[in-house]
């Protein structure tokens, strides 16, 4: 049997707080406003029939995502109120709580969320290959699935 000394001891517990400091910690996803694309392009239907209170909203323009994996929209309510549509791919390594928390910078509410179907584009690149002209995404296989995805409104503050 072997019997650890007080500094063996230390020494165990700082081997050990090094492996836990060297284990990855997941970076919170950045937010951007560079989408372009309207919500057309994931749903099949129209925005009022997945949540009714985008019936005869309009948008504004002011789009963006978090991530690759929740993209966002915002919409002008009856009464002036401003509300963002999001949209996040449920997937197996995706973590849609925080990213719906970086939709607002300053912080926010959620009035809404359901789920639907939606179409999720996958890009799987790999580092060598051929490139022909023209190519926008050399060296990768551009897939549209439909996956569930988590959609909601978020007003910011």
């Amino acid at each position: 049997m072997i019997k650890l000394t007080r500094l063996s001891k230390l020494g165990t517990l700082a081997l050990l707080g090094l492996c836990v400091a060297c284990t990855p910690i997941e970076k919170a996803p950045i937010r951007s406003m560079s989408v372009t694309s309207g919500p057309e392009r994931v749903f099949d239907r129209p925005l009022g029939d997945i949540l009714p209170q985008l019936e005869n909203a309009q948008p504004t323009g002011n789009n963006g995502r978090v991530g690759n994996e929740l993209v966002f929209w915002e919409y002008q309510l009856e009464g002036n109120r401003q509300v963002n549509f999001f949209g996040c791919a449920q997937l197996r390594k995706v973590d849609c709580e925080k990213r719906i928390q970086a939709i607002c910078p300053a912080g926010g509410e959620e009035i809404a969320r359901a789920i639907e179907p939606g179409g999720v584009r996958h890009v799987n690149c790999r580092a060598i290959g051929i490139v022909g002209t023209g190519d926008l995404l050399p060296n990768c296989q551009d897939e549209m699935q439909t996956n569930d995805v988590l959609v909601g409104l978020m007003q910011c503050r």
